[in-house]
């Protein structure tokens, strides 16, 4: 059983960490839990990031540089004529204006030099065992689907042409479905479900040529990236979508296969930020409603588009999130297509974003154990997650 955890999130508070006090709760959780991998975030300050490796490498636990791949992390700050191009012909803009959310696109020839570079140099000076890679994909269009999907820009355009798809043709293809009620049905449906059918519908067929020419153009780039990470000699993970909503941001499970170690999935059933699925649906809902679907009718869309047994109503996926059947349910779609460590991300911090509970949590962790998971990755940061649960953790996933 492999446990892997989250820690020191860039965020103003690492800063004020001492050393002793990154040392003191990595060695609790250490103590209380048979962690194998230790993730740490990046813009980490040295005295802090030296301690930590030190009490992982006393504990037989791998360092692992949490890494955001195609995004802003502070020491790497994209260009705005980098950014994703959306629907709209405009940037599509980060979550809440955050650079950490914030997309550039694969196909632009300078960004993907700019963030190559910038893995390498992040990753070259021996510390780390491995890399893990976040926020490789596409932004989520879930907020706003008629104008966040993307992306449009030229040097797509140019390599889309290449794979004999006309992006100018698709994007207005797929502008047209949006003018009715029946064709943003059917968008949404296809946005979730790279199986739902598209014959006999020539604008649904140009949206699927996208959605896959994404999905390619995703896998392509973190080819390139693990293969700077290679060159390193260090292992990969990757963190992706939970499996209902890789298509929707340009993830194929099965072709990243290949080139990582393993694969964590973010099953976040409880949370209502970026990845977590009920944030991810809700958004998707509410353009729903604006569309003159009722309220059931938007939740019976997405549970058809998902495959997943959801709450009938907003309000119950607000309160209550996924179903622990629908988080092993999960687990099980990756496992039939991952051939590498398939890890469950689990979300164990009490925060704003979040609605956890003792009892949600513990049939949360026996799901995806009889799912068949081959571990979990705590998240999202080990020094916010309360004691209690990480006992909880060990109670009820461990044989």
């Amino acid at each position: 059983m492999i446990f892997a955890v989250q820690y020191l999130e860039d965020s103003p508070y690492v800063q004020r960490i001492t050393p002793d006090e990154g040392r003191e709760r990595l060695r609790d959780a250490l103590a209380r839990l048979p962690i194998s991998m230790l993730v740490l975030g990046w813009n980490v300050p040295d005295p802090l990031l030296d301690v930590c490796a030190e009490e992982a490498a006393q504990a037989g636990a791998q360092v692992l540089r949490w890494h955001l791949l195609l995004s802003g992390d502070g020491a790497f700050v994209p260009r705005p004529e980098w950014q994703v191009m959306g629907l709209d012909g405009e940037p599509v803009p980060g979550y809440m204006d955050m650079p950490e959310f914030t997309f550039v696109c694969p196909n632009r020839p300078a960004a993907r030099e700019a963030v190559l570079a910038h893995l390498h140099e992040a990753i070259h000076d021996g510390l780390y065992e491995g890399v893990f890679l976040d926020r490789m994909r596409y932004p989520s269009p879930a907020e706003a689907p008629d104008r966040f999907l993307g992306c449009f820009c030229e040097d797509c355009r140019r390599l889309a042409a290449d794979s004999g798809l006309d992006l100018e043709e698709a994007r207005h293809r797929i502008q047209t479905l949006l003018e009715t009620p029946e064709g943003a049905r059917a968008y949404v449906r296809v946005l979730l479900d790279p199986l739902a059918s598209t014959a006999h519908d020539a604008n649904l067929a140009h949206l699927r040529a996208f959605l896959d020419f994404r999905r390619k153009s995703v896998t392509r780039f973190i080819r390139q990236a693990c293969d700077v990470i290679r060159d390193e000699g260090l292992m990969v993970g990757l963190d992706c979508f939970s499996p209902a909503l890789t298509y929707l941001v340009g993830q194929d499970l099965k072709t990243l296969t290949p080139h990582s170690d393993w694969i964590k999935v973010m099953t976040y059933g409880h949370t209502f930020a970026p990845a977590g699925i009920p944030f991810e649906l809700l958004g998707l809902a509410d353009w729903l409603l604006e569309r003159g679907f009722s309220d059931g009718a938007a939740l019976e869309i997405l549970a058809h588009g998902v495959r997943l047994p959801l709450p009938s109503t907003r309000s119950g996926l607000h309160e209550r999130g996924l179903a622990p059947e629908a988080l092993a349910a999960e687990v099980n779609r990756a496992l039939d297509v991952v051939n590498c460590k398939l890890l469950a991300g689990i979300e164990l911090v009490d925060h704003e974003v979040t609605r956890l509970d003792p009892e949600q949590i513990a049939a949360d962790l026996q799901a995806f154990h009889a799912a068949g998971a081959d571990g979990l990755v705590l998240s999202w940061d080990l020094w916010h997650i309360p004691t209690d649960w990480l006992d909880l953790v060990g109670s009820r996933f461990m044989d």
